[in-house]
């Protein structure tokens, strides 16, 4: 009870987040062209830049780090919306749904290649354990809780994951939006397999990275919108299986072959 009743009563909170709106609706969704590469920036881009910025001012003092437990509700209330919309748009696309079937679960292996990137680069930057639950998957909340339930929460590990899991939230979205332009704009992927691709595990990136999608292709913004919502479900749904039996392990063998070339060795 007196967690609502401090959202009801933080008027700084609320004031910071309608202004922060406003402002991002009124900019809209800014295109920067590079030769044949459009990237898009959505409003949920200059969104949290504005608020980022806004913390960033200490002497106002508008957002700090208290606000944060109270956000995560706002958050986890604003996602709720979210996930009622994508449900609501995935049934008029159930046909297309239904003939990708197997694309839309298997698509989500393609989450192990943070592995073969990320590992060997965080033991490059002289990272030791903590690039074990740095590189292990995207970090989001499902892997948080396996790699504290297999590592503790004092462990070296868990302070990688953590940091993995703090940046993307903060410039996930962004890259995401990043990538999505460029992946349809170099005809890498079509706009159904990048839709398939934003839908990562992260609601935030997911939205981010459909905005884009939808501002190039609006036409498919049906179907586009259903196929990251679903991907996305799935996502969340196979990170802890898929973490369990194949991101960890697979982690942990690199881990013990690479600490050896990069002189990493763990205590």
């Amino acid at each position: 009870m007196e967690k609502k009743s401090s959202i009801l009563t933080d008027y700084k909170l609320h004031l910071t987040v309608l202004v922060a709106s406003i402002l991002a609706e009124l900019i809209g969704t800014k295109r920067i062209v590079m030769g044949d590469i459009t990237i898009a920036l959505s409003p949920l881009i200059w969104s949290m830049l504005i608020v980022f910025a806004i913390y960033m001012m200490k002497p106002l003092k508008l957002v700090t780090e208290k606000n944060a437990p109270l956000s995560n509700i706002m958050m986890g209330i604003g996602l709720s919306l979210l996930m009622g919309k994508l449900g609501v748009t995935s049934g008029s696309s159930l046909e297309q749904i239904k003939d990708a079937g197997l694309a839309l679960v298997l698509q989500n292996f393609g989450n192990l290649g943070t592995i073969l990137l990320a590992l060997p680069l965080a033991l490059m930057l002289g990272m030791r354990r903590e690039s074990v639950g740095m590189g292990h998957a995207l970090s989001r909340e499902a892997n948080v809780g396996l790699i504290q339930d297999t590592y503790g929460g004092e462990s070296a590990e868990f302070r990688g994951v953590m940091a993995v899991y703090i940046v993307g939230t903060l410039f996930g979205p962004i890259v995401m939006s990043v990538l999505a332009s460029v992946s349809i704009a170099t005809g890498i992927v079509s706009p159904l397999a990048a839709s398939m691709g934003v839908g990562a595990g992260s609601a935030s990136m997911m939205t981010a990275g459909l905005a884009s999608l939808i501002e190039a292709y609006p036409e498919l913004e049906s179907q586009m919108t259903a196929f990251a919502g679903l991907s996305n479900l799935i996502s969340s749904v196979v990170a802890i299986p898929l973490g369990v039996f194949f991101g960890l392990p697979l982690t942990e063998f690199l881990y013990g072959k690479l600490s050896k070339v990069f002189k990493r060795r763990s205590a």
